[in-house]
């Protein structure tokens, strides 16, 4: 009989935190805490928001998600959440990231990464989108062009520019 209530206390106790660890990443908030590993990254607001100011981009700074005086430099480090964060390649005015080697590091068990790119072919045509996929647990590796338009990651990853 006791064998049974601990089994049954032991489900129930599963159970109730499997919700807790299966669940998406908490999206960077302004003024927030931010995790040691994303020091210095940059994120964008996953959805737009109505009030002034709030789809500014966050940079975790000491500790801490702080806005970005616009216009910004382009940022070689990016966070993201799990849904898309779109950013403009060095083929558009005011990029948010520059062109060269990068990769996109899941940060959670099971996570992949995702990106997806657009190319300028010629003023005011771009191309196609051209999406490239991590496998879960594995480092993404890939080229961001110079004449990229549009750049979207996504999935629970840090984005890094390499060299």
């Amino acid at each position: 009989m006791i064998r049974t209530a601990v089994a049954m206390a032991a489900v129930a106790v599963a159970t109730a935190v499997a919700p807790l660890c299966a669940a998406d990443p908490v999206a960077p908030q302004q003024d927030q805490p931010c995790p040691p590993t994303a020091d210095e990254a940059t994120t964008m607001p996953t959805t737009p928001a109505p009030t002034a100011g709030a789809n500014t981009p966050l940079q975790c700074h000491e500790g801490r998600w702080q806005p970005v005086a616009l216009p910004a430099d382009p940022s070689d480090r990016w966070w993201s959440t799990g849904p898309v964060i779109a950013l403009r390649g060095q083929g558009m005015r005011n990029p948010n990231l520059m062109s060269g080697k990068w990769s996109g590091t899941p940060l959670g068990p099971g996570n992949r990464c995702h990106v997806e790119q657009r190319a300028v072919i010629s003023a005011g045509v771009v191309s196609a989108p051209a999406a490239t996929d991590g496998e879960p647990d594995q480092t993404l590796h890939f080229d961001v062009a110079p004449t990229a338009s549009s750049v979207e990651f996504s999935g629970y990853c840090l984005w890094t520019r390499l060299g």
